[in-house]
Order: C-alpha cells, then structure tokens, then sequence
C-alpha cells in the first residue's frame, strides 16, 4: 500500500520527519506492508529550499499547492501557531485529507471546532506529537486504555522549565542562570515565555482533559502559574523538607467536577515523579480498572517528536477513522476552591512575636501549620521562615497571605507553593 503525503514546515520536526521517513522508510514497509511517500515540501522560507534540494523531493513556498494536490492523502502540518495552520488544516480536511498536526497551541484553543470538522468530513486528525515528543501517551490513552476511566493526571510536560528546575538544584545556581543553559544548549528558546510561564503545559493539558475527560477547558480560564518566581532558596528548602519542585500539570475528576491547574508544585522525594531530571516529561494517571500508570521519555526535540508525527501517519494510512470523543458536560472547579497543603516562604523581620503575628493570621483564617523551619538568625535583619500547612482552601490561604504580606515585619510578597500528595 502507497500512501503519499504533504509536509507543510521545515523547522526541526519538519527536517526531522524527512530524515526519519527516508531512512525507516523499508523498516516501517517491513513491519506495516505501507509505503510513505513524500510527495512534496512546503516552507514560507525560501531558503528551505536547499534542504528539499539535499533530499530530491519537491519543494514549494506556497502550501495549496500540497493541501489541493489530490494525489496527497495526508497533510503534515508542522508549521506551528494559529494561523495560517489553522486554515491548512481546515481546507485540508475539506479537501478530503487526513491531518498529522504537532501544534498544541492550535488544538488547545480550536481542538473543539477541528475535530468537529474532522468528524463531518470522516477524516483523522493525528496528533501524537502535540504531547510529550516522543511518548506515545496519546495512543495509550484512547486505544490503551479505552476500556478505562481516567480520575487524575499529573504531568511534567515540558521538558524546558523542568531542566531549569533540575538545574537549580543539581548546581545550586539560580533562575537566571539555569536559564541561560538551557537556551545555550538549545533546551530553552531565545524567548522562552511560552514555557516559563507554563502556557506551553497548559496547551498540552487542554488535549489531555479531552482525551481522558471529554471535556475542553477555556485555555483562559485554568488557573496557570509559571516558574520565574523560584528561587534557589525554595528549591533548597523544598529538598530538606524531602520534596522537589516540579511545574506540574494537574487535573483531577469527581464526579461531575473537574479541576485543571499548571503551576510549580512540590513533590515528595518518594514519587517517581520528583526523580524525572534534566528536560524529560513524564505523566502519571491514575486509573481505574487499571490503576496507576507512569508514562516517561523524552518530550521535545526534532528527532523524539518526529517519531510520533510517523506514528500517527503510519495510524492514518491503516485506519483512517478519526478519534472523536464524545463530549461531557462537567463542573469546572474554581481555582479559589481547590483544597491541598501548601509550603509558605516569608521573608520576616528577626524579631520576638513575628511568627506569633502570622500564626494568629493562619488561625483566624482556619488554616492549621504541621512544621515550621527556621535556621537564620539576624538580629532586625529580614531572615527567610517557611511553613507547611495542613489542607487548606485556596481563597482562605490567599487572603491570609495578604494579610501577612502587610505587616511591616515582613517583606512582600511572601512565596506560595502548593504540595500534591500523589
């Protein structure tokens, strides 16, 4: 069988995917009797041309020319952001094409619309590559585990933000210099906000509250936190109290009631989880009836994410009928309602009755202290105290925090991060 595609982007997964297709190309004929053939390259940049020219295929600026060839059985879209790939993909599957997509960022916030449209047309979106590179966690998911109900997840499911926090407390060096690093290693873009601020995890989180829980979040609406605000300090303490600090992809069903957050969490030593080093994803689900499931492996990169860009082309060709869930109305929690234990940093003034002033602040609030630290001793001098507290509801511990963050005796903003139980 000859299934002939498009590749419309020749960034790294773009170049990737070529490479991989020509040289596994009798190994995927070997194991699946499928041919893939490349039929033609398109990139805005004129001087891809060159890598086309290296490869003997085709190349092309204008991406219709691939999107109305009707030889072409399936468009590879791996040009990234909204638009234009938003329209290639639509005219695509209006052209009676299948889809391999790696963008995150389109699906998060069109996935609905899309797959609708997919759906309509009975054509197949691919994709695999939009989470955790090279993982096929998606495939798991909705053939795995289809006889499956998925009631919590929690994911690490950038590979940039968690090098940095790996960093940080591997070489003991701050922020910005884990930073720096990573994009001089190429692990971090030149601008990197995407991922520091968790954007990057809460697009991935989005197609993964699909897939588990037939619901699309509002991108907008879930609560998210990067990790610009974490000192080294943070990450020292954090290890003497036996947890590291992960940017976490949370999202949790009861019931009728979900809730979906991204922020830095603190993980106890003892999960697998906190041992995922450098820039690798992993994603933990708990399930029933299969129980708990850890997915882990490399999250980014040309050759990793080309892997799964072929998986779903491959998946294509041999059953073109698309993954549709059926979608389920929920109650989405709200941030401020959320319940867990948190680990507090203040910054307070090295004087008798502070931390009786903050202790009466928790209290008055319902919030209960399980452990104290306190090591620095410098007389009228800001010294760092951190608390773990007991479970608390969020919109009583942010009111509290105000609180304290105005007391002349401590020096704001007061650092907040949650701790999850996994």
């Amino acid at each position: 069988m000859i299934k002939k595609i498009g590749i419309i982007g020749l960034g790294n997964v773009g170049q990737a995917t070529v490479r991989s297709l020509k040289k596994y190309s009798s190994l995927i004929a070997h194991r699946t009797s499928l041919k893939i053939e490349i039929k033609g390259l398109c990139d805005a940049r004129r001087s891809k041309s060159k890598f086309a020219k290296i490869n003997l295929l085709p190349f092309t600026k204008d991406a219709y020319q691939l999107i109305n060839d009707p030889a072409i059985d399936t468009i590879v879209e791996l040009v990234g952001g909204i638009n234009p790939a938003k329209q290639f993909i639509i005219d695509a599957l209006k052209k009676g094409k299948n889809v391999v997509t790696a963008n995150k960022a389109l699906l998060a916030q069109h996935g609905r619309e899309l797959f609708a449209l997919a759906e309509k047309k009975k054509r197949m979106i691919g994709f695999e590559a939009s989470v955790c590179g090279a993982i096929p966690l998606i495939k798991s998911i909705s053939q795995g585990l289809v006889s499956c109900e998925v009631g919590e997840i929690y994911g690490i499911l950038n590979g940039t933000t968690n090098y940095i926090l790996y960093k940080m407390g591997k070489d003991k060096v701050d922020f910005s210099r884990a930073l720096s690093e990573a994009q001089d290693k190429g692990i971090a873009e030149r601008n990197p906000s995407l991922d520091i601020n968790g954007v990057d995890t809460l697009h991935k989180l989005c197609l993964l509250s699909y897939l588990c829980f037939g619901v699309w979040p509002s991108p907008e609406k879930v609560y998210t936190r990067g990790i610009k605000d974490i000192s080294l300090l943070d990450i020292l303490y954090a290890e003497e109290l036996n947890y590291r600090i992960k940017l976490l992809a949370i999202a949790k069903k009861r019931g009728k009631r979900l809730e979906v957050r991204v922020h830095p969490t603190l993980v106890s030593m003892d999960h697998p989880i906190s041992e995922v080093s450098s820039s690798y994803n992993a994603v933990s689900l708990d399930t029933q009836p299969a129980g708990k499931l850890l997915f882990y492996g490399l999250g980014a990169g040309g050759g990793p994410t080309s892997s799964s860009v072929i998986s779903d082309i491959v998946s294509i060709s041999l059953h073109a009928e698309s993954y549709l869930r059926q979608e389920e109305k929920v109650i989405f929690l709200k941030p401020e309602n959320i319940r867990t234990r948190y680990y507090i940093r203040f910054m307070a003034l090295d004087k008798p009755g502070v931390l009786a002033q903050v202790s009466r602040i928790l209290a008055a609030f319902g919030i209960s202290i399980a452990s104290v630290t306190q090591k620095e001793r410098m007389k009228r001098k800001f010294v760092p105290i951190v608390m773990i507290t007991h479970e608390a509801k969020e919109r009583d511990m942010r009111r509290a925090l105000a609180k304290i963050d105005n007391l002349t005796s401590i020096k704001s903003p007061s650092q907040l991060i949650r701790i999850e139980n996994l």
